[in-house]
């Protein structure tokens, strides 16, 4: 019986350090963030002056894109203290104006603060969307985390977009928890 547990306690250890192994981070001093995710995602040329990285899980699956932008604290509408802003401050509507706008139209749910390692402030919530152009039109889910600090803003979105409501409600199901994963892995530098 010893030599059995023996054995499945190194094949344990084998299968977590090489499910680890697995993810990749990306850590971009220049814009200043970084980002986990699986190893077997590609990379993918970015497109427009805000989005730095955009990542995809395959076909069907998730798309992640980091976007960073300076951040002017004097600018008109801009709350100069940001920490207090994400911290207590945000709203649904900050959601709204801050990521929403992009799009056709958007709605967001699960709002809640968190925190990067060292403490900072981030918010996260989850988005659904619908693009439109003509009568083309396409619904999507993403997880988002935001963060504004000292000169510069940053987001990560990860999400998908399916032919209906229905249709991405079902194809997020099984990958939410990637999606959260890689989401949850997002840091924005200090300066």
């Amino acid at each position: 019986m010893r030599p059995f547990l023996l054995i499945a306690a190194a094949a344990y250890l084998v299968c977590a350090s090489a499910a680890l192994a697995a993810d990749k981070t990306v850590h971009d001093k220049e814009h200043g963030f970084s980002l986990t995710y699986p190893e077997e995602w590609t990379s993918e040329e970015t497109s427009g002056d805000s989005v730095r990285l955009k990542v995809k899980s395959g076909e069907k699956g998730l798309t992640c894109r980091v976007s960073e932008n300076p951040y002017d604290p004097t600018a008109p509408d801009n709350p100069a203290d940001f920490r207090a802003f994400i911290e207590n401050d945000w709203s649904l509507e900050s959601w709204q104006e801050m990521v929403g706008s992009a799009f056709g139209s958007a709605s967001f749910s699960n709002d809640r603060l968190a925190r990067f390692p060292d403490g900072y402030p981030v918010r996260i919530s989850d988005m659904d969307f619908r693009l439109a152009d003509g009568a083309i039109s396409f619904y999507g889910h993403a997880r988002i985390a935001i963060s504004i600090r000292d000169g510069h803003y940053g987001f990560v979105t990860c999400g998908l977009m399916g032919n209906s409501a229905e249709e991405t409600a079902r194809m997020w199901a099984p990958l939410a928890d990637e999606a959260k994963k890689v989401v949850n892995s997002f840091v924005l530098d200090a300066p």
